[in-house]
This record gives C-alpha cells, sequence and structure tokens, in this order.
C-alpha cells in the first residue's frame, strides 16, 4: 500500500504541475475542480489506509495525517505558478473535501470490515 500511495503523489505532483494540463485530459474531461475533489479523494484513501494499516491504531490517530495532507494540497497549490499554472483558493478548499471524503470512505470500509470480522470469529477468538 505504501508503494502505491508513493508514486500516486508522484502521478498527483506531476499532473497538478504540467504546464499544459489540456495535453493530459483531452477535450472532454471534467471540471477542474471535480478533478481536484477525485485526485485528493483517491490520494487521502490511498494515504489514509497506508497509515492505518502501518499504525494499526484508533481512529483518533488520523487528525495527522488529514491535516499532512491539508498542508500538501496547499503547498501543491501555491507552487503551481512556478510552472506555469494558476494557483486557486478554490482548487486547495476543492483538495480539502476530497481529503476529507477519501478518509471518511476507508474508515467506513475499515469499521465494516472488523464488523464483519467480528461476526464470523469463532467465539472466544479476540479479533481487532
Amino acid at each position: 500500500m505504501a508503494a502505491a500511495t508513493a508514486i500516486y503523489t508522484g502521478v498527483l505532483v506531476f499532473a497538478t504541475h504540467y504546464p499544459r494540463p489540456e495535453e493530459l485530459l483531452g477535450p472532454n474531461a471534467p471540471s477542474d475542480k471535480t478533478l481536484h475533489f477525485i485526485a485528493y479523494a483517491v490520494f487521502a484513501g490511498l494515504a489514509s489506509a497506508t497509515w492505518l494499516t502501518a499504525r494499526r491504531t484508533a481512529h483518533r490517530s488520523i487528525a495527522p495525517l488529514a491535516i499532512a495532507l491539508a498542508g500538501f494540497g496547499a503547498i501543491d497549490e501555491i507552487t503551481q505558478p512556478f510552472f506555469r499554472r494558476h494557483a486557486e483558493p478554490l482548487d486547495w478548499v476543492y483538495d480539502c473535501v476530497g481529503i476529507a471524503i477519501g478518509i471518511a470512505a476507508v474508515m467506513a470500509a475499515m469499521a465494516l470490515v472488523r464488523r464483519f470480522a467480528r461476526t464470523i470469529a469463532p467465539s472466544g477468538s479476540p479479533i481487532a
């Protein structure tokens, strides 16, 4: 999972800094805001799955990751003008909404897996 997160991070940075995004996206691309939302929801999903798998900790520990991802999104947006792109604060807002949704999806999936694991575990077997 960590390798997928690292690779995706590299692709995300490249895609958000490429000077002519229309060359990558084609003529029928979704809106810029939709792309920001989707890109950061996937990013947060991968990162939170990696974080929770590596740490095996409770839900409370995800807040530092969410803050770090929002910071990453801000830096990503602020550095775009160096590559002939436009920095837009609203793009960062969509990044943050995507981060929240991506983390929430992983948290919900993990809760379902835990609940399912408890129902099929033999009685007396501890399952985290």
